[in-house]
């Protein structure tokens, strides 16, 4: 029995991959954050996710946190309005424009004045980031982080915290003077007014907005690498992290090792994590779903096996389905089989109309026990038998399918020609290092089919 990774192995591991590949824009961040399962937080989409991250961060932390003392020496103009009043005079009368009025009534009403009445102007642009910057932390730590009740959010943002600079948002007059934050374009000219200026506030304003502006636009600069790495992994399981390493780890692989492709990105139509293209092959990674395979196997109540024991199988699953709509109302066909591998591989041979070409299976076991590797064995043998595209896989001739079994910590001694069995640590040796054998059970496919 070797080593077992750990959490900390995980995420150090998962964090370095996730990064990568978000450098790239190549996987699919919408499925990602629905594996990631996030501990108490409903992701429904990368953006949101990547403004909670960024108000997670020490840099947002400490600037709420010295707000306070800072808003107090908020930036203003003094200007000056030309003010048309009747029968009284506000600020210094303004000679010139007071006496084109008059004449314009032939002077018959000479208690008409136009007055230079001075305001202290807010908007101004250092103080418009400053506004826009605190509405982008304010609907999130609001609207995303404020009803969690999960640990990891109050090591952040205390219930104090949130209700001082919530109350300091909405109630402070110079903030209240300000624009609305949700109104606010920020331009370049804002932005290098912030930038430049000699107050503190607004430098740092600058600085964290334009931190926040690279991070929504996936412009993963050094610094945006390492917002990310600080917060970015918060899984609920342990065993979910472990299989998006292993596929992270299986992407990279083939990134690496096939000569020709290259990590493209996906459309908001594909459910996959990550795909790959050539000129002339298109690769699929899945994980947690069934891809453009099926592994469901209907049962026809009609079809009654002679053989007594699958006969018995066949009566159990049809009483089970005439019962359950009897005493529930609830309908449900009988099904004889129904699966979803961990992860799967999908080959396309884009030169002739799309053809699958080749399959791998993947079934992924966080567990160094033995009665742990012996279900997913069971698990994996039995989607290759089911797996379907326009018919059974493992009776296409046209379809290499392999299948491989990843477990955390299992060892085995001998081989098997129908499934490759890695443990987790093989993942983490070097390129340079790793036995050939199992690569190539990912790379021969495209091999045999660049031959052809």
């Amino acid at each position: 029995m070797t080593r077992k990774l750990t959490a900390d192995d995980l995420v150090d591991a998962t964090t370095e991959e996730l990064l990568t590949y978000l450098r790239t824009g190549a996987l699919n961040t919408q499925a990602l954050t629905h594996s990631l399962n996030y501990e108490g937080l409903d992701i429904e989409d990368w953006d949101r996710l990547k403004r909670i991250h960024f108000c997670l961060t020490d840099d947002v932390h400490n600037f709420i946190t010295a707000l306070p003392d800072r808003v107090r020496r908020i930036k203003t103009e003094h200007q000056r309005e030309h003010l048309q009043t009747r029968g009284e005079i506000r600020g210094s009368i303004n000679w010139g424009s007071t006496l084109r009025v008059q004449s314009e009534t032939g002077y018959a009403d000479r208690s008409q004045f136009v007055c230079n009445t001075p305001y202290t102007e807010y908007d101004i642009p250092e103080n418009r980031v400053l506004k826009r910057l605190l509405w982008e932390i304010h609907r999130t730590v609001t609207k995303e982080l404020q009803s969690i009740e999960y640990e990891w959010r109050r090591e952040n943002w205390t219930d104090d915290q949130l209700t001082q600079f919530t109350r300091l948002y909405k109630q402070n007059v110079h903030l209240n003077r300000i624009t609305d934050g949700q109104s606010i374009s920020v331009s370049g000219k804002d932005m290098n007014a912030a930038r430049r200026s000699r107050l503190s506030i607004y430098s740092d304003a600058y600085d964290l907005y334009d931190k926040y502006q690279r991070l929504q636009s996936d412009t993963f600069d050094p610094d945006i690498t390492d917002l990310l790495a600080e917060t970015l992994v918060i899984p609920t399981e342990t065993p979910t992290l472990f299989e998006l390493f292993c596929c992270f780890r299986i992407i990279r692989i083939l990134d690496r090792r096939v000569p020709g492709f290259s990590l493209h990105p996906i459309d908001g139509q594909s459910n996959a994590l990550a795909h790959l293209e050539s000129d002339e092959t298109r690769i699929e990674i899945y994980h947690d779903s069934t891809g453009n395979l099926s592994f469901h196997e209907p049962l026809n109540p009609e079809h009654r096996p002679t053989h007594p024991s699958f006969a018995r199988y066949h009566d159990a699953l049809t009483d089970y389905s005439n019962t359950l709509e009897t005493l529930t109302g609830n309908s449900h066909d009988p099904v004889l089989y129904s699966g979803r591998p961990d992860l799967i591989i999908e080959i396309y041979d884009t030169t002739a109309d799309d053809q699958l070409v080749s399959v791998l299976l993947g079934e992924i076991k966080h567990s160094n026990t033995t009665q742990t590797f012996k279900q997913g064995l069971e698990e994996l043998l039995t989607y290759r038998q089911f797996a379907n595209h326009d018919g059974y896989l493992i009776d296409d001739p046209d379809v290499t399918v392999t299948t491989l079994l990843i477990t955390n910590g299992v060892t085995t001694s001998g081989e098997s020609s129908t499934v490759t069995h890695l443990d987790g640590t093989d993942l983490l040796t070097p390129q340079s290092e790793q036995p050939h054998d199992w690569i190539n059970l990912l790379t021969d496919p495209l091999a045999n089919l660049n031959q052809a």
